[in-house]
């Protein structure tokens, strides 16, 4: 797999066969900010004439005043709903600005459905050179263009009259240019767990359409003997993974395409290969396309998801956000698929994996790498079964990609410890600098907390949280993802008192050591620490005299604990200028001398660059400012 952070791929340039150039991601982010400016800056204007010449809502006006109003909110919805898609593209690209990265096609589809709601002229013009989409019957064909190969003869619309049964319209037209499709295609078949009758009555299926080259996978090898132009690869479901020995199968292949026909169970001529490697042919960001499928319960899917990856956590959702020549971008597809033989040789199956997490991990190395997947739904496979993936399945993962939590497709949730994915907590520091901490690591803290904080309530001991705990509960109702230590603010009288749960906090493996006497120390556990602060009162002595005896409580990691008298306003004295905006931990970065004037950071909202800008939790993919991102990752404004 090539490193997210080695080359630019400009979409919709020549990918294919042809090098790779190199671009400056700042460029595409410009002309974003440029569109933001020059749209939205317009709507405004727009809006605010908009508003200021509706009808007064007089007994005459009131039902045309009511309209005007509903068509502003609704213009007002999209202008924020547009905002939110180019702010998202445009931050991935900024995070990169000036480094050789890859530039997600996904980006170049998304700013092109942007400006289709924009202007629905503009969406018409074609930005492709070379598109061979299915024309109406009264145009002329489009020429080949010089220097490219093309595999399968582009389509015709013959109109929706063609037969009653609509199962005739877009044809293939006769032409004389391109190659026999059994020198295009290679047949694999993952026959890993298929039965010898399943896997020769696919193959004999397959035969009564294509002549194509068929290799098979399978533990039985003189299964296909006698068959012509049919290849078996040995299997052993003891010895090897499922990805190593599709991998190996694979590189046999030397045919420009393969088809990659997971869990068939027929094969007829609905199954159209020709239309899938039209579409490979036609867009040159998009490198694996699939059809839907059927299974042997009769139920159809079209096998499009969605992927999203955030604070640890995994989304997949079934459907499509865009659409081209009537197939459905997607991020990972549960369908048989083609893809070319090069880029699966260049991008294989990881050799540690088995079954459908395989294909989910590949899939995902196929977006991190800027690429894009497509389903066309006309066409139609059948399958034994579609996918189903339990617990153990997602786990596999999970581990790889350092998640834990998975919310399927199917919408179970599966959640893990941070033992069972190798996520580690130790080192929080280390980790912070970049990177935002796991979730299993935040709760880990929030348990070390609420075990001391129940300690001073049990003794009726006064504390409130403070500094940076604090911030956490105002701007997020719980420990900050970037912080690694808790602060506690208590009574100096009680001094004493606080000392003697050192043999208390031993149950935790933690440990208790004095800093300054009498005013300060500190509790280190295995992974975090906290720190206590002495002062002659706490704060709630600001509060009216009615009020004293009562401490301000906040909500912190769902429990209501005591805080200072008012969280808001010490926190904005403490941090300084838009205390709510973000900031990496101080620890993890030096502090100019205007940035200690302000409060200790010069520039909120901005994060430090990424050591590792392909993961999913690096502080740089979020938002500066704003508590859903975390609190919600997947939440759309």
């Amino acid at each position: 797999m090539q490193s997210f952070f080695q080359v630019v791929v400009w979409p919709g340039g020549s990918m294919k066969g042809h090098s790779r150039q190199h671009v400056c991601a700042w460029v595409l982010g410009a002309s974003l900010v440029l569109i933001i400016i020059n749209h939205f800056i317009y709507n405004d204007l727009l809006n605010d004439t908009r508003i200021k010449s509706l009808p007064a809502a007089t007994q005459g006006h009131q039902d045309s005043g009511q309209q005007g109003q509903a068509r502003v909110g609704h213009q007002q919805y999209r202008d924020r709903r547009l905002v939110k898609e180019l702010e998202d593209i445009q931050r991935q690209i900024s995070r990169l600005a000036g480094q050789k990265a890859v530039v997600d096609a996904k980006w170049a589809v998304g700013l092109k459905a942007v400006i289709a709601d924009l202007s629905p002229k503009m969406a018409v013009t074609n930005l492709s050179t070379w598109d061979f989409s299915a024309r109406l019957k009264d145009m002329e064909p489009a020429p080949p263009s010089p220097g490219r190969t093309r595999h399968v003869c582009p389509e015709v619309y013959l109109g929706p009259k063609v037969d009653n049964f609509r199962f005739h319209g877009m044809e293939a037209e006769k032409c004389s240019y391109v190659p026999p499709f059994r020198e295009v295609l290679t047949v694999v078949l993952p026959a890993f767990s298929w039965s010898p009758n399943t896997t020769t009555f696919v193959i004999s299926q397959i035969r009564k359409f294509y002549d194509i080259p068929i290799v098979v996978i399978s533990e039985a090898p003189n299964i296909t003997h006698n068959m012509t132009d049919v290849t078996t690869v040995s299997y052993n479901s003891n010895g090897f993974y499922d990805g190593s020995v599709l991998n190996k199968a694979i590189k046999q292949i030397t045919t420009p395409y393969v088809l990659v026909g997971m869990s068939l169970a027929h094969f007829d001529n609905q199954s159209s290969l020709e239309r899938l490697v039209r579409v490979l042919d036609d867009l040159e960001h998009v490198e694996v396309a699939a059809g839907a499928a059927r299974d042997l319960q009769s139920h159809w899917i079209h096998g499009c998801l969605q992927q999203r990856l955030a604070d640890y956590q995994a989304l997949y959702t079934t459907g499509y956000y865009y659409s081209k020549y009537e197939c459905m971008y997607c991020d990972d597809l549960l369908t048989p698929f083609i893809t070319s033989t090069k880029f699966i040789n260049s991008l294989p199956f990881a050799d540690t994996l088995s079954g459908p997490a395989m294909y989910r991990e590949w899939f995902n190395k196929v977006r991190a790498a800027g690429h894009m997947a497509m389903v066309c739904p006309d066409v139609m496979f059948y399958l034994t079964s579609h996918v189903n993936m339990i617990k153990e399945d997602w786990q596999k993962v999970a581990r790889l990609w350092n998640i834990e939590k998975v919310t399927s497709y199917t919408g179970h949730v599966h959640s893990f410890s941070c033992k069972s994915v190798d996520i580690s907590c130790k080192d929080p520091l280390k980790r912070i600098k970049s990177f935002l901490l796991p979730p299993c690591c935040r709760a880990i803290m929030e348990q070390e907390l609420d075990y001391l904080l129940d300690y001073g309530d049990e003794h009726n001991l006064h504390y409130e949280l403070h500094a940076g705990s604090n911030l956490g509960a105002v701007k997020m109702g719980g420990y900050l993802p970037w912080d690694y230590d808790s602060d506690i603010l208590f009574e100096q009288q009680k001094y004493d008192q606080w000392l003697k749960m050192r043999k208390y906090i031993k149950k935790r493996k933690c440990t208790l050591n004095v800093v300054k006497e009498k005013v300060y120390f500190v509790i280190k556990c295995p992974y975090f620490f906290l720190e206590f602060y002495s002062h002659g009162n706490v704060t709630r002595q600001w509060l009216p005299a009615e009020y004293r005896n009562t401490p301000t409580k906040i909500l912190y990691a769902g429990r209501w604990r005591n805080v200072v008298a008012n969280p808001g306003l010490i926190a904005r004295n403490y941090i300084g200028f838009e205390y709510l905006k973000h900031a990496s931990h101080w620890r993890t970065h030096s502090t100019t001398d205007i940035g200690k004037a302000k409060g200790g950071y010069e520039n909120p909202g901005v994060w430090q660059r990424c050591e590792k800008p392909g993961h999913h939790s690096c502080y740089d993919r979020y938002p500066g400012d704003g508590n859903l991102p975390f609190l919600k990752p997947f939440l759309h404004p």
